[in-house]
């Protein structure tokens, strides 16, 4: 699998936007958001930002074994879906403070009632 990823670090690296990428280079927003997910292109468009960066295509491309890139991107979906549970968790437990809270105050409101 062809990586772009270090498309992505070169041009935060020189404060450079894919608007300013496409505006510069006459490259469509479609084939940035390929290149974004890793889709695929025509080496003319790697040509293109190969000339307006002054650099290697090694620079902007990796290759990765498939099973390895389908791996890690099993693990950052996985820890994705962990830190939203996380998240999840801490709601729900501060649901369930306040809901003890408010059931708390309900009986005491109701014993109040009753000695009146």
């Amino acid at each position: 699998m062809i990586v772009y990823y270090k498309l992505d670090e070169l041009l935060k690296k020189r404060k450079i936007t894919k608007t300013q990428l496409c505006n510069d280079t006459g490259i469509s927003t479609n084939i940035v958001s390929k290149i974004s997910k890793n889709e695929g292109f025509k080496t003319d468009t790697i040509n293109r930002l190969c000339e307006y960066l002054k650099v290697q295509p090694g620079d902007i491309m990796e290759w990765i074994a498939d099973a390895d890139y389908e791996a890690n991107k099993n693990n950052k979906e996985k820890a994705k879906i962990q830190a939203q549970i996380e998240q999840l968790q801490k709601q729900l437990e501060q649901y369930n403070q306040t809901n003890k809270k408010i059931k708390k105050e309900i009986k005491l409101w109701m014993m109040q009632q009753k000695e009146k």
